[in-house]
């Protein structure tokens, strides 16, 4: 076999250093691959042709296993025309990228508007104006743009039950033009998990945010020691009661339109469950687990119909970005220099709109993007890049999440990585600490810096983890529905889990239309009886039991079956240096993020260093035939692509698009 050697190639915007390695003689047979790894010679598309499966939603699953143990990999209608599609803004025609904060006065958020299309700055404000009464002309400038607006409801207790934020029919008066042209607007929910379960009780904040009124508030306050409840709850169904009591609360007195927005939890879910028009997460900051957040989002997203989206925060153990020179000011560090690196929030940025995210905000922005929020409008770096980031996402497809495998979790399980408790406050079990090691030890080991020492030299690394066997994985719940469970090739059962009869039902509907459905001993323990009805599917799968050497507990699943899983449900085998990955559909075929989460370290306070030998070198190699590929970001093309050796930069992202017929 011949090789063809690329030269080694810089691209001109410096995002990317390639070296590609093509196997050009002659293209493998497409094949499908068996449990174990073995490769059978087998013409897939007469294969799809006789397994076609029509676009209804209630029936069909997106993918299914064939009867030896292969899969029939979707094809782009399915997976766009399926429960799986991508869910914008409504109203909206594609992706929104948000510039954070406007400026008072109808002229100068004209010139802001006309900067920000002129520049591909953006196509959305979050936020933008408070929706008082004064603002309504503003809002109606607003409803001309055509423009989606987030607003803060513009009082400070906006997480309290029983405060005095309470917007009513004045404030819904603003929005009517908004409205009437048929343009998304909702109130932002902040925090409010971090809030329930840490600054409910927290008497300094409550001090800070009703100054001298704070006696005539202070009765709402939590009882310390109890995160948030009024007293011990003493199962999951009185947690998930009493959350969702606080969560209703807010979303009436907030008009009804609440995007959420949680950072130190996961109960991303539970807001698409309780009625938010958005579900939203706020990733860097001080916050951990920024992958398993996006699994948790993107799986609500697609079970509850709504659109999810990012807001990436630049504050970083009390440094934040600004424009201008490092410096010190208002009690921390300011400037481009301070909080977070331009190179994190570029591959958050990106990584965001792949993983399917409706939009994304750089929080901020309008305080760093420009040297002054203010004419000219000149750019900085960071709003230079940002321009860069978001042409490129207008010019691409990023196609459909490919999410072969659901975690599934109990519908009470309440699982909250930041406070290591179910609801925050239960004593976690065997399954919940399965659950936990599944997600941080696992899939994306070394992105919790909440429960662990981060790195001194780049307390930034944990931030963005590679992925030993890829994003592959969207988190639901029991409570999703029969034909949602159904649309993934793969179910996996984590923790305690309660197995009424309405879920074996929904496991046997999954297992008829090809799903696998692979639980742990202790579940056919938990089934009993009920086993039988499930055990007669070819694709049921008790998994052996594992202890993880790194924990020194029970998991899961073993290492050793994700490493099968990846080799049984990816088209492109993805091999080399650790690399964080993501694989979508096209309608073209496949196109793979790969992200070099190595060589940029960045301390809060100071410049961010960047190590340029920190190359991650990857191999790709698609299992399905593939006539042509093209790296988006370099534009470098190649034919025949039975193999493809890249070398992705530190700190960069790569985008290979795969062309399959």
């Amino acid at each position: 076999m011949k090789f063809n050697t690329a030269s080694r190639i810089q691209s001109a915007k410096g995002h990317l250093l390639i070296n590609a390695l093509l196997i050009s003689t002659f293209l493998k047979p497409t094949f499908a691959v068996i449990p174990g790894g073995k490769q059978i010679g087998l013409v897939l598309s007469k294969v799809e042709q006789s397994l076609k499966l029509p676009l209804s939603r209630s029936t069909q699953t997106d993918t299914s296993f064939l009867p030896d143990g292969s899969i029939s990999f979707p094809d782009y209608k399915t997976l766009a025309g399926g429960l799986q599609h991508l869910r914008l803004i409504p109203g909206q025609r594609g992706f929104i990228y948000n510039m954070y904060g406007v400026p008072d006065g109808i002229e100068p958020l004209q010139q802001l508007v006309k900067v920000m299309r002129e520049q591909h700055l953006g196509n959305g404000f979050d936020p933008g104006p408070e929706p008082q009464p004064n603002m309504k002309p503003v809002f109606d400038y607003l409803a001309g743009v055509g423009w989606p607006v987030i607003c803060y409801p513009g009082c400070a207790d906006m997480q309290v039950k029983g405060g005095r934020c309470v917007l009513g029919p004045q404030n819904a008066a603003v929005l009517a033009e908004m409205d009437s042209a048929g343009l998304f607007t909702a109130i932002q929910l902040g925090e409010w998990g971090y809030y329930f379960h840490n600054l409910s009780s927290n008497e300094r904040w409550w001090h800070e945010v009703y100054g001298k009124d704070f006696d005539q508030f202070k009765s709402l306050m939590k009882p310390h020691g109890l995160a948030g409840y009024d007293n011990r709850p003493v199962n999951r169904k009185e947690c998930f009661d009493i959350v969702k009591d606080y969560f209703l609360s807010r979303q009436r007195d907030l008009l009804g339109r609440v995007i959420s927005l949680t950072g130190h939890s996961h109960y991303e879910a539970y807001a698409g469950e309780w009625g938010a028009l958005c579900i939203g997460l706020e990733v860097g900051e001080n916050i951990a687990f920024t992958q398993s957040k996006f699994a948790f989002a993107r799986a609500a997203s697609r079970q509850w119909q709504k659109p999810w989206s990012v807001q990436v925060s630049p504050w970083f153990s009390g440094a934040c970005t600004f424009s201008g020179l490092l410096r010190k000011e208002g009690g921390g560090m300011r400037g481009l220099d301070a909080g977070h690196s331009l190179s994190l929030y570029e591959r958050m940025w990106l990584h965001g709109w792949f993983a399917g995210a409706a939009m994304v905000t750089p929080e901020n922005s309008i305080a760093i993007f420009f040297e002054k929020a203010a004419s000219p409008w000149t750019l900085t770096t960071h709003g230079r890049k940002a321009a860069e980031v978001f042409q490129f996402m207008q010019a691409h497809d990023r196609g459909v999440p490919y999410m072969p495998v659901a975690v599934v979790l109990d519908h009470l399980s309440g699982y909250n990585g930041y406070m290591d408790k179910p609801w925050g406050i239960l004593e976690p079990t065997v399954g919940d600490r399965q659950v936990r090691d599944l997600f941080d030890e696992q899939l994306f080991p070394g992105s919790d810096h909440i429960h662990h020492r981060t790195d001194p030299d780049n307390p930034e690394s944990s931030y963005l983890r590679p992925t030993p066997y890829g994003e592959i994985f969207d988190v639901q719940l029991t409570s999703a529905s029969a034909e949602m469970l159904s649309s993934y090739p793969i179910l996996l059962l984590a923790g305690d889990i309660e197995f009424d009869n309405e879920l074996i039902t929904k496991l046997e509907q999954a297992l008829k239309k090809g799903s696998r459905v692979l639980l742990t001993p202790a579940h056919q323990a938990a089934l009993g009886p009920s086993f039988a009805r499930l055990k007669k599917y070819f694709g049921i799968e008790i998994l052996q039991p594992w202890i993880n050497p790194a924990t020194y507990r029970p998991t899961a699943i073993s290492n050793e079956r994700l490493k099968r899983i990846i080799r049984e449900v990816l088209p492109v085998e993805v091999t080399g240096d650790p690399i964080q990955y993501q694989i979508n559909r096209t309608a073209k075929g496949w196109v793979i993020e790969l992200v070099n989460n190595t060589g940029v370290d960045k301390k809060p306070d100071q410049p961010a260093i960047t190590d340029l030998n920190a190359i991650a070198r990857v191999f790709l190699r698609p299992r399905v035939r593939c006539v042509s590929a093209l790296e988006w970001r370099s534009n470098d093309v190649y034919p025949q692509p039975s193999e493809i050796r890249l070398e992705v930069g530190p700190g960069q992202s790569a985008f290979v698009e795969f062309v399959c017929p």
